[in-house]
């Protein structure tokens, strides 16, 4: 293993076997939601609110998983605090969850547990338990996007080479470091108004689907869609998905779908300039790091917080401090960016803000938002 490796984040890729169950992924959906909702209605703590992911040994194997002391040691990663993945595919989909707990130990027999894991894991012998607080759908039902996202992924145990889909996920779970390294779950609150991003997935993994698919092939194309940050496509199909079954409703309200679009802008601004701003500030001298958003003051050198679209279009259009960043690390965009975009984007971030309106947002007053998006 190289030096380089040893000083990233790692983090778990594996796959599920359908021949255990109908659909792993929707059993393990299913009993986190469940204690969600629980603890939703005061019938569960919030340290209840998990699920088992148990990684079930091949009956062609009878010893140990061989690194499987290097996947151990990752419990104590995910318990100091650093954000653990576990990435999930069965090769048309890709999941990603946060890891709580890695363990050996058959938590099948502890007292409890079993009520926080599907029931089809019986006797099967397990290698290794993966206690995960949350699960986020990357992609679904586009394996080429798969194999895109995957190919950000690199193995560990081969030479730090990008994962492959076919032939190159051997003794699963692999260890795993990302390029660009991400925080899937730091903007949960954000974004989903403390929902889990469990929720999300199961309730638009059909619909939003087809409609990915649909924005992908027929009107982004797929180098563009590829480009853009996985949560900003998410948001963007779901809205879109329900903005094409209900424009002709004139009773309904099209305001949550005004959410989902600026979400998408939300989720895709945050990815494009505070990794630009992180990369002009370590040139800085530590004073000229700060900045106050909101009232707080971030260091631009380290991760910034999720920021809302008002905040961000505030920042591009009046903190030079942003623009001279961006000047430096995009000089072709910068201009734009500070200057045109703002400008475009203002009325969507009044319908992005459910207490800016106190009426219904119907189809007419979201058109001509969705054109500046859609074209």
């Amino acid at each position: 293993m190289s030096d380089a490796t040893q000083a990233r984040t790692r983090h778990l890729l594996t796959v599920w076997n359908p021949s255990y169950t109908a659909d792993a992924l929707d059993a393990h959906l299913e009993v986190l939601i469940r204690w969600a909702r629980a603890h939703e209605a005061g019938r569960a703590e919030e340290d209840d609110v998990y699920v088992w992911w148990g990684k079930i040994r091949s009956r062609h194997r009878e010893g140990r998983l061989p690194h499987l002391r290097e996947i151990l040691a990752l419990d104590g990663q995910a318990e100091a605090g650093t954000e653990t993945h576990l990435y999930l595919t069965d090769y048309r989909s890709l999941y990603v969850a946060h890891v709580g707990e890695v363990t050996d130990e058959d938590v099948r027999s502890a007292e409890g547990e079993p009520a926080h894991m599907p029931e089809y894991y019986g006797n099967h012998p397990v290698d290794v338990w993966f206690r995960l607080f949350d699960i986020r759908l990357l992609v679904s039902h586009d394996t080429p996007g798969v194999i895109a996202e995957l190919k950000r992924l690199r193995n560990t145990r081969y030479f730090d080479r990008p994962v492959s889909l076919y032939g190159g996920i051997v003794e699963p779970p692999l260890l795993v470091w990302r390029e660009p390294e991400a925080q899937w779950f730091s903007d949960r609150d954000a974004l989903l108004e403390g929902r889990l991003w469990a929720e999300q997935a199961a309730a638009v993994r059909s619909d939003a689907a087809r409609m990915a698919t649909e924005l992908r092939d027929n009107l982004v194309g797929r180098t563009l869609w590829a480009e853009m940050e996985v949560g900003s496509r998410a948001f963007l199909s779901a809205a879109e998905a329900v903005f094409r079954a209900r424009r002709d409703d004139p009773g309904f309200d099209l305001s949550t779908v005004a959410v989902e679009y600026g979400k998408a802008v939300e989720t895709e601004l945050n990815a494009l300039v505070f990794p630009a701003l992180r990369r002009a500030a370590r040139g800085w001298p530590p004073e000229d790091r700060r900045l106050r958003i909101d009232g707080r003051t971030v260091e631009l050198d380290r991760t910034v917080p999720h920021q809302t679209l008002g905040a961000l279009l505030h920042l591009l259009e009046k903190d030079e401090t942003v623009a001279r960043g961006l000047r430096q690390q995009l000089p072709h965009d910068a201009e734009w960016l500070t200057r045109q975009l703002p400008r475009l984007l203002r009325p969507l971030a009044e319908l992005r803000n459910p207490g800016a309106h106190s009426e219904a947002v119907d189809a007419e007053a979201l058109a001509p938002v969705r054109e500046q998006l859609l074209g």
